[in-house]
């Protein structure tokens, strides 16, 4: 359930306010106000790291596009293969999320057919 080092009335209270957020923008607008611009960048680019080595990617690929150290990929990787499943959970809910979203633009694309 998480480590127990992590965990606190703080912690809580935070992950319970960025539940309350529903858009992107509103996303921005919250973390802009609590994170640096190099913290929001630096978790940026562990989450693409973390989908690049999700769908099999290099270490060679993800330095090129992601500017990450190889120390920082590999300190993904760890998380990825040993951490608390936090990567693996949001990843497969965001391949749902757009999987969904395609089978959505094919069938409104397939009505506009019919119709025309």
């Amino acid at each position: 359930m998480g480590n127990p080092k992590l965990r606190s009335p703080l912690a809580d209270h935070l992950f319970r306010a960025v539940l309350q957020l529903r858009t992107v923008e509103e996303c921005y607008r919250f973390f802009e106000d609590l994170c640096t611009i190099g913290e929001v960048k630096a978790l940026a680019q562990r989450f693409e790291v973390a989908r690049m080595l999700d769908a099999g990617k290099t270490y060679d690929e993800i330095a090129a596009r992601t500017g990450a150290s190889s120390a920082t990929i590999s300190r993904v990787g760890r998380f990825l293969d040993y951490g608390a499943d936090g990567y693996a959970l949001v990843l497969k809910r965001m391949a749902g999320v757009a999987a969904s979203e395609t089978r959505r633009r094919d069938r409104q694309g397939r009505r506009r057919r019919r119709g025309a």
